[in-house]
């Protein structure tokens, strides 16, 4: 066995201890997971000449582990160099296969996400897995322009979690040109004010806030329950 084939079967062994039991339905379990499976995913790809870069509600995992459970692991995976192997070999080589949109391997479901990846990201070490991540201030960004602009409540539910957790801790001369360049500075504001109040966060709230925000009136006809829940 080659030391390629060796490194290869290492990674395989540990991905198979890690999902021996399968993916934790203890939020910060699951987090410690996802930051170990990014660790394996970066060791994978970078030998072959890629990145990978956690997003979506996979970086909000990392982040902030507790508060959130992604149904799947979102990376950007960038060539940068000579690749000696394509995405799917590399895949292949984890025990992973294709499914849809997805690669899979048990309950574990990783989705390719287009790049390049949407904002500035930083190299971290989470309970000993190193891998790239982007920055707080980029999930945060999305679930406040989501809530806004598509009307998802359970983005604003994510959002005021963020806000809780990362307290002042935020590059605002980062996030503030993005929301703005989105229309969303207000929505960000006034999710801080909710996140600071004692008012009960609930699905008509939320709708309410929206409703606040673009100038209308609630209407009990759209207080829908979709939205809340399965939203990555």
């Amino acid at each position: 066995m080659s030391e390629n084939e060796r490194f290869a079967a290492d990674l395989r062994s540990r991905l198979t201890q890690l999902l021996a039991k399968g993916l934790s339905n203890d939020p910060a379990e699951h987090a410690r997971q996802v930051a170990k499976i990014a660790g394996i995913l970066s060791e994978a790809f970078g030998d072959h000449g890629f990145t990978v870069t956690l997003v979506g509600g996979s970086a909000i995992e990392v982040h902030a582990p507790g508060i959130y459970m992604s149904g799947d692991i979102d990376v950007v995976i960038d060539r940068t160099g000579t690749a000696t192997a394509d995405r799917d070999q590399v895949f292949a080589t984890l025990g992973l296969e294709r499914m849809g949109r997805h690669w899979r391997r048990g309950d574990l479901f990783i989705e390719t996400v287009p790049g390049p990846v949407a904002g500035p990201a930083e190299e971290v070490e989470v309970g000993g897995a190193a891998f790239r991540v982007v920055r707080k201030e980029v999930p945060l960004r999305d679930r406040v322009v989501g809530f806004k602009h598509w009307r998802h409540t359970a983005y604003g539910d994510q959002a005021i979690a963020m806000l809780i957790a990362f307290g002042d801790d935020l590059d605002m001369e980062w996030l503030d040109p993005e929301l703005a360049r989105e229309d969303a500075q207000d929505a960000l504001e006034a999710l801080h004010k909710l996140a600071r109040s004692n008012t009960p966060v609930t699905h008509e709230r939320l709708l309410a806030l929206i409703d606040d925000l673009h100038g209308q009136e609630s209407d009990p006809a759209v207080l829908r329950p979709e939205g809340r829940d399965g939203v990555q």
